[in-house]
């Protein structure tokens, strides 16, 4: 069988299909690159005449009927004296090679020479004197870039999808989603008011005392000697701390809760018990205000909840503005 024309073999498949359909080659679609290139070439060189006019096949039919074709069929009929004067070209680079042969093994280094140390090809040289052709020649590479970027895609999206995927079944969208609802109440906004001036009016009757001293750590960033405070929880038992933490509880907390229980304003009939945070809101102001706004109440208990607080009078005041908000908010949004 004769060999495949080089210039069908440099061409893409695809350039195969397209001059397979244009000559009227028939059954080609699903050959292979190779098969298709045996197939064209023999259906080309029986349909020679016919197809030799063709512009898109003269590459094909110039390489076909180059002359070093001829050549080669024409020195079969050589006389003797050229096959004399063949044979002694092909003897003379014969004698050349068997001569460099002979002067590489008379200038080999041997093993009972000393002065010529044998030398080893490290790994790291050999690495090294790679190209990046070859190197490109190893790596499975695409075959163009487009299929270069359909596997960076690919990936990408593999890994959105597992890193989505691993996000969706922890227990993290669960639990912000949970934690969201319970924070998005009336109640968490006036629990979160009082929690600040809980902690406000903590730290002034709950006095810090030293316990001891911290040397400098200067992988901490404690560069000096520091001083080691913490609470001192035997207050708890001196009317220091009850007398102001009774009248913040009766006043921010027993007073408004009272209150907006018995006039629980969004009570209906199918909704009975706890309690309307307008009215509570409603209740903390008014006794904010007239305590410690219109001095209703003197004494030194007064003084310090009205100075622990963060805000003072006004701070409370605020506090209750809130609820009340939250609570009309929330009331229109059922309706």
């Amino acid at each position: 069988m004769a060999t495949v024309a080089y210039w069908l073999q440099r061409q893409r498949k695809p350039d195969l299909q397209n001059l397979a359909s244009q000559v009227g080659m028939q059954h080609y679609d699903n050959l292979l690159k190779s098969d298709l290139e045996v197939a064209l070439d023999n259906y080309l060189r029986k349909n020679q005449t016919r197809l030799q006019s063709d512009p898109a096949l003269s590459g094909f039919y110039k390489r076909l009927d180059s002359p070093l074709k001829r050549e080669k069929g024409s020195s079969i009929g050589v006389g003797v004296g050229s096959a004399s004067a063949v044979a002694e070209d092909v003897k003379k680079p014969k004698q050349r090679r068997q001569t460099l042969k002979t002067r590489d093994e008379l200038e080999a280094p041997t093993d009972s020479d000393p002065q010529l140390p044998l030398t080893t090809t490290s790994p790291r040289t050999s690495a090294g004197s790679s190209t990046p052709f070859s190197l490109a020649r190893q790596l499975a590479l695409p075959a163009s870039p487009s299929l270069l970027a359909d596997r960076i895609e690919e990936s990408t999206t593999t890994l959105t999808t597992s890193v989505n995927n691993l996000y969706t079944t922890s227990f993290i969208p669960t639990t912000f989603s949970s934690l969201r609802a319970k924070l998005s109440t009336v109640t968490s906004i006036q629990l979160l008011v009082l929690s600040i001036e809980a902690f406000g009016l903590f730290r002034e009757v709950v006095p810090l005392k030293y316990l001891t001293t911290i040397p400098p750590i200067p992988a901490l960033g404690l560069s000096d000697p520091t001083a080691l405070k913490l609470p001192d929880l035997f207050a708890l038992l001196t009317s220091a701390f009850w007398l102001p933490f009774g009248l913040w509880f009766t006043t921010s907390i027993l007073l408004p809760v009272t209150g907006a229980w018995f006039f629980n304003l969004r009570s209906t009939r199918d909704e009975e018990g706890g309690y309307d945070p307008v009215t509570f809101g409603v209740v903390k102001g008014l006794i904010a205000w007239i305590i410690f706004v219109r001095n209703g109440l003197k004494g030194e208990s007064k003084a310090v909840v009205e100075g622990s607080v963060p805000g003072g009078a006004v701070g409370m005041m605020v506090g209750a503005g809130l609820s009340v908000l939250g609570g009309v908010y929330e009331a229109v949004l059922r309706k």
